[in-house]
């Protein structure tokens, strides 16, 4: 291999690598949006807002599976993609997001009918736009990504982001209610297009029959099944609590979820138009796809179990301090959440494995087999409490993670070993953490809470990293981590 052909690997990774710390800054600084977002708006409304508006959001969510239904991740994830490829992508898209639009408003009665709340027949209907808005910027974002402008796609996210927010913010000052949650999401994903639109500088072609289309659109109903089981799976738990429960039950879990666990997953999402393409380019120059992601697994999702960990262990003193009391239901939920937020962000290293590996088919059979079996520990689980549901979710992830390895064994070669033993070591290292913090908050009563805050998140981070390195093969893992990203920084071989 002569050098030339060292430093064009060397540089796929850096760009990568760079991608990827520009994606993870973005991340951080909607991440602090997001935060602010919740605390404030979490004084402005009350639970039963935020409950009626997450019952919404399942549909929502479901109607925006179908209306992608695998095709971006499927541009995305495809070694060359033509103009034309593109353009059929974009119109597919564009109608089936018309479709599950008029679907959506045609549905309404029974959605209102469902939750017994007239609120939603009004919701719904303004709703279903941003389902015709977020499929037209679908195309646009997967351009920029596979041209690797990673620092565009980052700015239009977080310029989107703060404007949703200041329009939310402000209708909730002036006492919209729940329609702030609705004028932030319009908002959101109006200027997410503009921006979109504005930085590529595409339009698309008209369609054509052909092209070599076709075996997009097979990837992409399989990634699109895949990913509406996921979907199912992940949201069954705000179904059944709304159903069961009512709106101000599911208002605490909702916040629950977001206010730390959905920010920490959020991580993943624009990580996955870095990393896919990156190492589909290193592959091709004859990098091994394997020891990329084992060294993802560690210098990723290592971080996002610590930060779920941290905020479960000091949750007691942090949720009232920043929500305040009304929002007390919330801790017990975050605490047991964070247990499946963690096996949850480990199996985002087995879906790009499933990308990258070009086995999109084994994905949806694997999903097949254990989004179902997650499902149904949910409904069982809400006919007893809310905790009950969020036990069930967790124990969910827990199982699919495993499955999912050997999974990956069987069909891609992955090594089930190295990934299995280190992401045991992650997640007991943080429960550790964990346990450390609760027989300190135990031990000491803490006057102030942001002294006690401060003492847990110390705690429990020092216990953490200590744990994570002294376990068997700790050190390893953490070392070609941490030489990945120096090799690529630096330009250096590897």
């Amino acid at each position: 291999m002569t050098a030339s052909d060292e430093r064009l690997k060397t540089d796929t990774l850096s760009k990568g690598a760079k991608g990827g710390a520009v994606a993870l800054v973005g991340q951080g600084a909607q991440l602090v949006i997001q935060f602010v977002g919740t605390v404030v708006l979490a004084r402005l409304l009350s639970p039963d807002d935020f409950g009626i508006f997450a019952m919404l959001t399942v549909f929502l969510g479901i109607g925006q599976l179908i209306r992608d239904f695998g095709m971006p991740t499927a541009a995305l994830q495809a070694r060359s993609l033509s103009e034309q490829q593109a353009s059929n992508v974009f119109w597919v898209t564009a109608a089936l997001s018309t479709a599950v639009a008029v679907l959506l408003v045609l549905a309404t009665p029974l959605i209102v009918a469902l939750y017994d709340q007239p609120e939603l027949s009004l919701i719904a209907p303004a709703m279903a736009g941003v389902l015709v808005v977020n499929g037209l910027q679908a195309q646009y974002k997967v351009r920029l990504a596979r041209q690797m402008r990673f620092s565009t796609v980052t700015l239009i996210a977080v310029l989107a982001q703060l404007a949703g927010l200041g329009a939310g913010i402000l209708s909730a000052l002036l006492g919209a209610g729940y329609w702030a949650l609705v004028i932030q999401a319009t908002t959101m994903a109006t200027a997410t297009l503009v921006l979109s639109v504005a930085a590529s500088r595409w339009l698309p072609m008209r369609p054509r029959r052909g092209h070599g289309s076709l075996p997009l659109l097979h990837t992409g109903v399989a990634n699109g099944a895949a990913s509406l089981l996921g979907y199912a799976a992940d949201n069954a738990d705000n179904l059944m609590i709304g159903m069961m429960w009512g709106a101000g039950a599911l208002g605490q879990y909702n916040r629950a979820f977001q206010l730390f666990m959905s920010a920490v997953m959020s991580f993943f999402n624009p990580l996955t138009s870095v990393v896919v393409p990156t190492v589909n380019r290193a592959i091709a120059e004859g990098r091994s796809s394997q020891d990329i992601l084992a060294r993802s697994q560690t210098a990723l999702c290592g971080p996002a179990i610590w930060l779920l960990m941290v905020t479960a262990a000091t949750a007691d003193y942090l949720i009232p301090l920043l929500l305040g009391d009304q929002w007390g239901q919330t801790i017990p939920l975050l605490q047991i959440l964070a247990v499946g937020g963690a096996f949850k962000a480990l199996s985002q290293t087995n879906y790009w494995a499933y990308l990258i590996e070009q086995q999109s088919k084994q994905l949806l059979l694997s999903n097949l087999v254990t989004k179902p079996m997650q499902i149904a520990l949910i409904v069982v689980a809400a006919f007893h409490s809310v905790e009950a549901v969020a036990w069930a979710f967790s124990l969910g992830r827990a199982i699919t993670w495993p499955i999912n390895v050997i999974w990956l064994w069987k069909t891609a070669g992955q090594d089930p070993v190295r990934f299995a033993a280190n992401g045991i070591r992650l997640v007991g290292s943080a429960l550790i953490g964990f346990a450390v913090t609760a027989w300190l908050y135990y031990a000491v009563q803490f006057e102030s809470p942001w002294l006690a805050v401060l003492a847990g998140a110390t705690l429990s981070t020092l216990t953490f990293l200590v744990v994570a390195v002294l376990l068997p093969g700790g050190r390893r893992e953490a070392v070609g981590a941490i030489g990945l990203v120096r090799m690529i920084l630096s330009r250096k071989r590897g």
